[in-house]
């Protein structure tokens, strides 16, 4: 009994130190520690500055937070400086006047390439964005300040860079990248994000050829990374500045903290909300990193990239992505000495474990949609799909199935052969990923190498095991509950992988599971049930709408210039009571207002009186022919007070387009879309230039659409007063006056 109760501990152990050394960022460094030191103290005294209130770009709180980091760099010694241009995006269909933030360190090689380190101090309209970025903006100004404390100056220039236009489409980088003649100086670049409000910073994207880059981080002593972050993100149709940086073709790093998803691009993403350990271990690895890559040798050495993870105790594993295949063949080559030696059962032991990782993931999706329709329906409501309890729960439910499908395949093989085709079965995982995508190899084939040298070893077996559950339940648990948890959510495809993995992590475990549970039979599924079962309550209980999980909403008043129309509705469908009684819907939203350009769009809504609002204006130029085609140049003008105008042309193809005499570069563009579109952010008051080609002859449809913040005040309308878990989200609410001209 002691035995199974000490197995039994000694498993969870391992799963709870896996899950909170990728959960739990390190203390906060008071602002007592030596001037060299980071100090998250410090630094949220910027972050109280900074989030003060929202600040997007084309708002006076944007200029607030603009004048705000020039003086603190200028207080330190530095002198900064402005670059003002329009930045044209490369991802997104976007421009806008950029106001980036630029300041130079020397180091001691005046010829010498430099480190770029890099936030963007704009937020979105919904929120202070205290965490995305005025942590990231926060952390630079204390690294620089602690860089400018050291006695001893760095070898190397640093160029520090507060980008502007992230959140509009990577505006500011995309300008810094294109038109700054700092630019061409930068060797290697960091960058710094948030996507929540806690949670330890991970190191979660790197330029071409990081194996070198990856081996500065091990000076920053505690990180969270792993090439596997690298390889899932690069798949992903997920951008930050760093994708317009990767224009530079140099040696890269990202860091971002993701927990508290929830209240990531709200009002919630306030001070009170971020967690000053997260701005801690963000800023100390950004001041550890630089130092590390400043003081060495620049430009850094040309590499390919490498398999690389952090394990407790040893700190960071790296090795080149050359040796994925051989220690992938190593494994493969150990694994068929276990099935030459067991070869009994070993079939049934392949074919159970791709049953069994098929049925986990079928029991994980179906277990995550009910539990989300449940919760959905309690009182106190709440999203079932970021809870850790549910997750466990979850968890728990795919390990009793796990456990009943051994039960029925030991009609016809023992444990031994059926851990023996689960070995199979991750060995050739782990050599497909090696082949494939290396950087993800590592998770199974060391769990593969360890648990095939335990069957070897058959007079050590268990002691080799716990060696063996000791890699992977370390590796493996932390990883997941970052995904499913923090990242993706326990419902639908974060739900599906835990499910997999569960369900593999359990049938190559099998002899430590066999001490908890040596009685094979239905009662220890029917026991497991029961666990998730209780967790799966105790969540019910515990997750709930509140401050720190809320509810996102958003209000559009919307009216046409070209009429007498005016709207107050929503852009989001499946509404909450709040938002209900808000716009209180009652007729069929007319067309112009449910695809306006730009993507804003009113989902539901109502009719309310007109308020005064100055329209957009988009003033012809002239028209000439080019290039065997129509080009049409118009001044686009907007009103005072407006953050932002999104146009579109319909009626002709636009074969070519320049805003600001800039040639528009479609060709790294993450969307497309059939009619010409396109954002203009913090127009100025002289406006923007737009030139578009078409074919000649043809007529062009010019639709504008003007953003304001906020919603005015409409007579014989009452919004009633958000409650605390209700909270704006994205651009926050809005006030959008749309007109069409021909051209």
């Amino acid at each position: 009994m002691l035995a199974r109760l000490a197995t039994a501990l000694g498993l969870t152990a391992l799963c709870a130190i896996s899950i909170v050394r990728v959960a739990r960022p390190p203390a906060a460094v008071p602002a007592s520690a030596p001037d060299t030191v980071f100090s998250a103290e410090r630094a949220m005294r910027h972050v109280d500055q900074i989030a003060a209130r929202p600040h997007p770009m084309g708002t006076e709180d944007h200029d607030r937070v603009r004048d705000y980091i020039v003086a603190q760099l200028t207080g330190l010694g530095v002198k900064p400086q402005l670059q003002v241009t329009t930045g044209i995006g490369t991802r997104y269909q976007v421009a806008g006047r950029v106001q980036n933030i630029v300041a130079w360190l020397p180091g001691t090689d005046a010829k010498g390439k430099a480190v770029l380190v890099a936030a963007h101090y704009d937020g979105v309209g919904a929120g202070p964005a205290a965490a995305d970025d005025g942590a990231g903006s926060a952390a630079l100004l204390e690294t620089v300040r602690a860089l400018r404390a050291q006695k001893q100056p760095l070898a190397h220039d640093v160029v520090v860079l507060f980008t502007d236009g992230e959140e509009t489409g990577l505006l500011g980088a995309a300008a810094f990248v294109r038109e700054h003649p700092w630019a061409k100086d930068v060797s290697t670049v960091l960058n710094f994000e948030a996507r929540g409000t806690s949670g330890r910073s991970y190191m979660f994207e790197t330029g071409p050829g990081n194996l070198d880059m990856v081996r500065q981080l091990e000076t920053a002593g505690s990180v969270t990374a792993g090439s596997t972050f690298t390889t899932i993100y690069h798949a992903l149709p997920n951008d930050t500045d760093l994708s317009e940086f990767s224009v530079l073709d140099t040696p890269a790093m990202n860091f971002a903290f993701a927990d508290g998803v929830e209240r990531y691009h709200t009002s919630h993403d306030d001070v009170a909300h971020l967690d000053p350990r997260s701005v801690q271990h963000h800023g100390a690895q950004m001041l550890a990193v630089t130092r590390t890559l400043a003081n060495g040798v620049l430009p850094r050495p040309r590499t390919g990239d490498g398999v690389f993870f952090d394990f407790p105790g040893l700190g960071l594993v790296v090795y080149p992505v050359g040796l994925a295949i051989p220690f992938a063949v190593l494994s493969l080559v150990l694994t068929a000495i276990v099935v030459i030696r067991f070869p009994k059962g070993v079939v049934v032991g392949v074919a159970m474990t791709l049953a069994t990782v098929v049925v986990g993931a079928v029991v994980a999706y179906a277990a995550g949609a009910a539990v989300a329709a449940i919760q959905s329906r309690l009182p106190n409501g709440g999203a079932a799909m970021w809870s850790g309890w549910y997750g466990a729960s979850i968890s728990v439910l795919v390990l009793a199935v796990v456990l009943a499908c051994i039960f029925a395949a030991t009609r016809w093989a023992r444990p031994l052969g059926l851990q023996a085709g689960a070995l199979v079965v991750w060995t050739i995982i782990g050599l497909i990923a090696a082949i494939k995508a290396p950087g993800v190899s590592y998770l199974f084939v060391w769990p593969s190498l360890f648990v095939a040298f335990a069957l070897i070893l058959a007079r050590f077996e268990l002691q080799v095991m716990w060696i063996a559950a000791l890699v992977t339940l370390v590796l493996l648990p932390g990883l997941l509950y970052g995904a499913s948890v923090i990242m993706l959510g326990v419902v639908g495809p974060g739900g599906i992988a835990l499910g997999v993995f569960v369900a593999l992590v359990a049938l190559l475990l099998l002899p430590l599971e066999i001490k908890v549970f040596p009685s094979l039979g239905w009662r220890a599924p029917l026991k497991l049930i029961g666990v998730a079962a209780a967790l799966a309550v105790i969540a019910m209980f515990r997750v709930h709408y509140n401050a720190d999980h809320p509810i996102p909403t958003q209000l559009e008043y919307a009216q046409n210039a070209d009429s007498t129309g005016a709207w107050l509705g929503t852009p989001r469908r499946g509404l909450d009571a709040w938002t209900r009684g808000a716009v209180n819907a009652s007729k069929e939203i007319p067309a112009w207002a449910s695809s306006l350009p730009g993507g804003v769009r009113l989902a539901s809504g109502r009719q309310v009186n007109r308020i005064p609002l100055e329209a957009p204006e988009a003033i012809y130029i002239r028209d000439t022919l080019l290039n065997g085609s129509r080009r049409v140049v118009m001044r686009i003008k907007a009103p005072k007070g407006v953050m932002a105008v999104k146009m579109r042309a319909t009626g002709a193809p636009v074969r070519t387009a320049s805003i600001d005499e800039r040639v528009i570069d479609t060709t790294r563009y993450r969307y497309r879309s059939t009619a010409w579109v396109m954002e203009y952010w913090a127009v100025p008051d002289t406006g923007a230039i737009v030139a578009l080609s078409i074919p000649p002859g043809a007529k062009i449809g010019f639709e504008i659409a003007a953003l304001r913040p906020g919603i005015p005040a409409i007579p014989g309308v009452t919004i009633p007063a958000r409650p605390s878990y209700i909270v704006t989200s994205g651009e926050g609410d809005l006030s959008v006056v749309y007109r069409k001209y021909t051209f």
